[in-house]
């Protein structure tokens, strides 16, 4: 059976049963990653220059980050392949970005709680074209290359595609891996190799990628390596003036072992048999919302350097605590102002959608344009 037809008979399953929670679930996992990052890198730590727990520690908490954002990407590529461009769904993203962009602009003026002058007043209401949210524009990018991209991969023999894989992890991953040059790699190219590997993955299944003790296996061990590299480097940059290499460079997104670890978390989670979850489904549709919330440039520096209070915490033994507490705190409450934005602004405008711009204005301009291109052709 051709992978076409699979495809459309799992995504007619999955209307009539609702979609399977297994990679939902795995972008519930990534956001958590993601606010862990988050905690670690904008937490104001003041670490002074020796080796100590707690400084591993932070260290460790930012590893999954970037792991998370991989994991995103992969899903995207994974269900777009056989997806086409939709006007509804793009703007819908826009919306999201700019009403969060927006509404914490307005919030933060109004009760003063950080000065806000003409220039972060206009980043708000143009988020995507002014990179408030980095992630957001780069994946609104991707999101407008990506029937262009589905053209080109099922315009490719599988030995071109192949061989195109190959020459692109070795650009973008190989060399700046082995060459210390890792951050140097633009986020586009990266999201758009990413979503070739998803795509690669769904369009031809192969029996290793239904492995999943050996993915699990292999995402321990690709882990494991990057911790073991932050305290390894830590000794030798604290000992070594000018040490060349940073303690978490392998946690950069495009680093060879965080591409194996991300690459075998989502075949690993792909391939879990769990049905359709509700609970774990309407989670999972909360999660861009949880990153635009805490990752605003206004909410960062806030919430964890003033209302968490990080650094007070680098000393303490309750670290640890603090960091899950903290965490979890952030992503259910995030959580819970998406939810309500789901429901109370977000449904009701897609309804309105539905009823005023898409039946009244797209169908009759769809329409008209069918008509005039049949009238030039018969001309």
């Amino acid at each position: 059976m051709e992978n076409t037809e699979i495809d459309s008979k799992i995504n007619m399953v999955e209307r009539k049963i609702g979609r399977s929670s297994n990679l939902e679930l795995l972008r519930i996992f990534a956001i958590v990653m993601i606010i862990a990052h988050h905690y670690s890198v904008h937490g104001g730590w003041d670490i002074p220059n020796e080796l100590s727990y707690n400084r591993i520690i932070v260290q460790l908490i930012s590893l999954g980050g970037k792991l998370g954002v991989n994991c995103f990407i992969l899903i995207t590529g994974y269900f777009m392949i056989n997806s086409k461009f939709n006007i509804k769904k793009f703007s819908k993203i826009i919306g999201q970005v700019f009403f969060y962009s927006v509404a914490i602009m307005l919030v933060f003026k109004l009760f003063g709680i950080s000065h806000i002058g003409i220039r972060e007043t206009a980043k708000s209401f143009f988020p995507i074209i002014f990179s408030k949210y980095w992630f957001a524009t780069t994946y609104v990018e991707l999101y407008i290359l990506s029937p262009y991209l589905n053209k080109l991969i099922n315009y490719c023999t599988e030995k071109e595609y192949q061989r195109l894989l190959i020459i692109l992890i070795i650009i973008l991953s190989v060399i700046p891996t082995f060459t210390n040059s890792l951050p140097g790699i633009d986020n586009l190219p990266w999201f758009v190799f990413l979503y070739l590997v998803a795509s690669y993955i769904r369009k031809y299944q192969y029996n290793f990628f239904d492995r999943r003790k050996l993915l699990l296996l292999i995402f321990i061990g690709s882990y494991m390596l990057i911790m073991i590299s932050v305290v390894i480097i830590d000794l030798f940059a604290l000992k070594i003036p000018d040490f060349p290499f940073d303690p978490t460079f392998l946690r950069e997104m495009n680093s060879l072992p965080m591409f194996i670890c991300s690459i075998s978390l989502f075949l690993y989670f792909k391939k879990l048999d769990m049905g359709s979850k509700k609970i774990i489904n309407n989670i999972s549709s909360t999660t861009f919302g949880i990153y635009l919330i805490h990752d605003n440039n206004l909410v960062r520096s806030y919430l964890w350097e003033h209302i968490a209070k990080n650094n007070s915490f680098y000393n303490s033994r309750w670290l640890s605590l603090h960091a899950i507490v903290t965490i979890s705190l952030v992503f259910f409450i995030c959580m819970i102002i998406e939810g309500v934005r789901i429901n109370f602004i977000e449904k009701p405008a897609m309804k309105f959608w539905d009823k005023e711009i898409e039946s009244k204005f797209l169908n009759k301009s769809r329409n008209y344009i069918d008509r005039a291109f049949s009238q030039h052709i018969s001309n």
